[in-house]
């Protein structure tokens, strides 16, 4: 049976600010949630529909509700069996010296773009994520369920444009900003010390990034199609970035 309380914390995790507050986020959907369980994440609750608490050991975490109270706390149309209050991963403020190449999204505004960035970015290797102030949050209802689990294994820094490029200058990496002016994909020169920088849906890079970094486009069609989709350059450009990796 869900309790007052625990329906207005899930609701209250819709907003950014009651996620840092509380820590915690929400992830729906059998294979996500026993993926975040698998990775190592820590479960504060998991709230079942009558007839699928077989999937589940069945201890105090496990609560069972009716079809009628999973919608009532439920982010998505069509509400899963399966719900989950979760503990965000501690974020690091820091890179290592010797982390590969680094994903760099600056103010990537729409959750689907987010993570399907962030799942692109994994398949592909890269598990050092930048985010440059103003992104949507990683932890956002959203973001969660297009990431399809991909939060759990990624190391993620957050800071603004300027300081992103103090950093990288001081730790002699090559700021690889996409735009549509710039070194073809497939002809760049891709190490593993590079920071590829992916600009906002309707405004593109920072500035700052770009009177610093290397460009680097996809040739197409541009006098039929304006641009491609965030999630679809970053998702191509990481694969340029694996396919030279593999022949160094």
């Amino acid at each position: 049976m869900l309790t007052k309380n625990q329906e207005k914390l899930i609701r209250s995790l819709a907003l950014r600010k009651n996620r840092k507050k509380s820590g915690l986020f929400v992830a729906e959907g059998l294979k996500l949630v026993t993926d975040l369980i698998s990775a190592g994440l820590a479960v504060q609750n998991i709230f079942l529909t009558e007839g699928s608490s077989e999937a589940f050991a069945v201890t105090e975490q496990t609560i069972e509700l009716s079809i009628q109270e999973m919608k009532s706390i439920s982010f998505l149309e069509t509400p899963s069996p399966v719900l989950a209050l979760f503990e965000q991963p501690v974020r690091l403020s820091e890179f290592q010296s010797d982390t590969g190449l680094i994903l760099l999204l600056d103010r990537i505004q729409d959750p689907g773009n987010m993570g399907t960035l962030l799942r692109s970015a994994l398949w592909y290797g890269v598990e050092h994520i930048g985010f440059v102030k103003g992104c949507v949050d990683a932890f956002n209802p959203k973001v969660v369920q297009a990431s399809m689990g991909a939060l759990a294994h990624l190391q993620c820094v957050e800071r603004s444009a300027e300081e992103w490029v103090e950093w990288s200058a001081s730790n002699g990496r090559r700021l690889i900003v996409a735009d549509m002016d710039g070194t073809p994909a497939a002809e760049m020169n891709w190490t593993s010390k590079d920071i590829l920088v992916l600009g906002n849906e309707g405004q593109g890079c920072n500035v700052a990034f770009k009177a610093v970094g290397n460009k680097v486009t996809l040739p197409g069609n541009t006098a039929k199609m304006e641009s491609l989709n965030v999630a679809i350059s970053g998702a191509t450009l990481l694969y340029a970035y694996a396919t030279a990796s593999s022949e160094l």
